[in-house]
């Protein structure tokens, strides 16, 4: 053993007991070493060894939300067309934030019958990121890594760094399963189901025959089949293509329990259910076609409760600017637009989402960065070679073409949308975020070990046969079911077999899937720390004049002639100068290009609080628009720092003119403390301020000690407050 002392050696006792005494001291500090290394206990057991489904999700996150009550809130924002709840779980230091209507009262209440606003929760005041899976039934991959999310922010809370500080400043939503029919549907019953709504009670539905507990598939030979079994692994079914010929017997191949005209149809859809809804074509941006007809799916915009559930929560949590909205399979991420070419986005949104975001997506993936990406200062070099070389123009624009890794929706080649109401493009286009979708898994990626297949290969069948393989290695088989005899109540003779329908097509459970949820985190910590962060670095007021014995006058004005009427005591006054300065520490700006002109959302603003009673404005107004604060990262291959730059003939985008920041004093000033009660202050437009900081003043006169607060409230940077002592 290591402090097994060598019988060779002599010492003498002096330093036999020194010898001893080091060793206990380095062995103190290795422990002490080991424990800050040590991952953070499990308070709620997590395993990935096989899918939890929507049961197990619900269970785990209940449970969460028990063991960490100080920085977890469970809240049910709908239920699915069959009456399962739809869960967000909010993590976030709940004793931290807070928010403007906490400082600013209501001056004119509803009336009595009407029940009053309730204020918002303090986490509605911090920068905000937003994470689902689940949106497609059978695309469940994403619902794992949620939950791996989950665990790593609440049991890394309090130990780890990193996470306690962002959970202390900022917010995580949560939402494993958004699609809880579907997920149900195609984990605990095994019907592979993508949209939302109940599969298993369509006509025709896939259902267990032979009763060995799973919904696989039956084949059976027909002349006019389109399958055959694969040369070198029968198992595998190998479709044909439509003209080919051969000499082999053909079978046809349909879920168990369909039948081959039900089996026609894209695999997860909903035959026969003419109620179900692609939850993912059911948002308002993009819905309709250019020619004013319906284009998603669903009666109207947010007609599935799933997608009306989502969106009624979102648009009354302002705070969100990071989302992503996973997906299976492909392992790549779409990226917005998929309704329209970028050309319409700004170009400080393009260079976030491609050279800091993709950037760091395909570094963790392993895939290579384009070298545009790495060399954005010779873009203009990019553009010229990419002109003699690409029949892409929109690439030719851009100084690049899109990697595997990290594509959009829209096709450029073809100048053709992807869809038709896609939830990333509603959270880009009309609520104003970075919004993403990440298609999880791609064996040759995320399976250790697993072969690289040539993608100019003329075998089709030659990854089914290396996953075969790894199954029969690594789960003796047991994802997959042998083909049986088995006589059809309709088709006749065949046999039943093939993967289990779960384990077709998403993560395969254990290490391959403890993988894909490690990446993906990764990649959520590192676009959590690319939040805004709004602070007061600095507020201070001046007394300017001070009376114990103050009296109200009013000032006339007559041609050339000022005549100061004096008028009833008031007592104590002071006249203060308050300034203030407020920064964004983060790296991105407070909105996207256009997030402050959306609806619903508005530039930063900041307040200066006091007793209204007891307080009147002489110069400025109670409260101060910003624009929108840039952030301090400089955003590569774009002027300025951060993506949030002024749009031409639009105010308050990033980068805008803040009016009024420090405005100058009226022509005439009311006689100390002067006015009617309530009478702001008067200000002219201010030279523009523009970047992570701004500098406000305001002159006041207060009645007796009435303290003061500066309070910025920034919907995506955050709500700070701060007290000024008047001294």
């Amino acid at each position: 053993m290591f402090w097994e002392e060598d019988p060779s050696l002599h010492f003498s006792p002096q330093k036999e007991v020194r010898v001893k005494k080091s060793r206990l001291f380095v062995l103190l500090i290795m422990l002490i070493v080991l424990s800050l290394a040590a991952p953070a206990a499990q308070k709620v057991p997590l395993s990935f060894n096989d899918y939890h489904g929507y049961t197990g999700t619900v269970k785990y996150i209940k449970d969460v939300a028990v063991a960490y009550p100080d920085i977890t809130e469970l809240i049910e924002i709908g239920k699915s067309g069959l009456g399962r709840p739809i869960y967000v779980l909010v993590i976030s230091n709940m004793k931290t934030g807070t928010t403007i209507d906490r400082f600013v009262e209501v001056r004119h209440p509803r009336d009595a019958e009407v029940k009053e606003i309730f204020h918002q929760k303090p986490y509605e005041g911090k920068p905000g990121q937003w994470i689902d899976g689940g949106m497609h039934g059978n695309e469940y991959t994403g619902t794992e890594v949620c939950l791996y999310i989950i665990d790593k922010l609440v049991s890394g809370y309090g130990s780890n760094a990193e996470i306690t500080s962002a959970l202390d400043a900022k917010v995580v939503y949560v939402c494993p399963v958004t699609n809880p029919d579907g997920v149900f549907n195609s984990v605990e019953r095994e019907i592979s189901q993508r949209g939302n709504g109940d599969l298993g009670a369509a006509k025709d539905a896939p259902r267990d025959l032979n009763g060995d507990g799973h919904v696989t598939q039956f084949r059976f030979k027909d002349p006019k089949g389109t399958f055959v079994p694969d040369d070198k692994d029968p198992r595998l079914m190998v479709r044909l293509p439509a003209a080919e010929q051969t000499t082999k017997t053909r079978y046809t191949v349909v879920t168990e329990g369909q039948k081959p005209a039900a089996a026609g149809a894209r695999p997860g859809s909903q035959e026969g259910a003419s109620s179900s809804i692609d939850v993912n074509r059911n948002f308002p941006e993009g819905w309709w076609t250019d020619e004013g007809f319906s284009g998603g799916t669903g009666a109207y915009p947010t007609s599935s409760p799933e997608a009306h559930a989502l969106v009624e929560f979102v648009v009354n949590h302002r705070n969100i600017l990071m989302v992503q909205n996973f997906h299976t399979s492909g392992g790549f991420t779409y990226r917005v637009p998929g309704t329209g070419p970028d050309t319409a986005m700004a170009p400080k949104d393009v260079a976030v989402y491609d050279l800091v975001l993709g950037k760091k997506y395909l570094e963790l993936i392993g895939e290579k960065v384009p070298d545009a990406w790495l060399k954005p200062e010779q873009m203009a070099d990019f553009k010229a070679k990419l002109r003699g070389t690409s029949k892409n123009k929109y690439a030719v624009e851009r100084g690049y073409e899109m990697p595997r890794g990290w594509i959009m929706g829209y096709n450029e080649e073809r100048d053709q949308r992807y869809g038709y109401g896609m939830v990333i493009d509603w959270w880009f286009q009309q609520y104003g975020a970075y919004a993403v979708t990440t298609e999880l898994w791609n064996p040759a990626n995320d399976i250790p070990g697993f072969p690289k297949i040539d993608p100019q290969s003329q075998d089709r069948n030659e990854q089914e046969r290396a996953l075969l393989k790894y199954n029969d290695e690594k789960y003796g088989g047991r994802l997959f079911v042998a083909w049986k005899p088995f006589k059809h109540p309709e088709l006749g003779d065949g046999e039943v077999g093939g993967w289990i329908p779960k384990y077709r097509g998403n993560a395969l459970p254990g290490e391959p899937l403890l993988g894909v949820c490690e990446k993906h985190w990764q990649f959520e910590l590192f676009r959590n720390g690319l939040l805004p962060q709004v602070v007061i670095s600095e507020a201070k007021a001046n007394v300017l004049y001070s009376s114990d014995n103050a009296k109200e006058a009013t000032a006339v004005v007559q041609g050339d002639q000022v005549t100061i009427k004096r008028g009833a005591a008031k007592g104590k006054y002071k006249i203060v100068e308050v300034t203030a300065t407020i920064e964004n520490k983060g790296p991105l700006a407070t909105h996207i290009t256009r997030g402050s002109q959306l609806a619903g959302n508005r530039a930063d603003v900041v307040w200066l609080v006091g007793d209204r009673d007891k307080m009147k404005f002489l110069q400025g107004e109670p409260n101060v628009r910003l624009g929108v604060l840039d952030g301090q990262m400089r955003i590569p291959g774009t002027e300025g720092s951060s993506g949030g730059a002024q749009v031409p003939g639009q105010r308050g985008a990033g980068g805008g003119i803040p009016p009024q920041l420090t405005p100058q004093m009226p022509t005439v000033v009311p006689g100390m403390p002067g006015g009617q009660r309530g009478q702001r202050g008067q200000g002219a437009q201010q030279p523009q301020q523009t970047g992570p900081r701004r500098e406000v003043k305001w002159l006041v006169a207060i009645e007796g000690d009435a303290p003061l607060k500066v309070v910025v409230s920034s919907q995506k940077g955050g709500t700070v407050v701060k007290e000024i002592a008047v001294k």
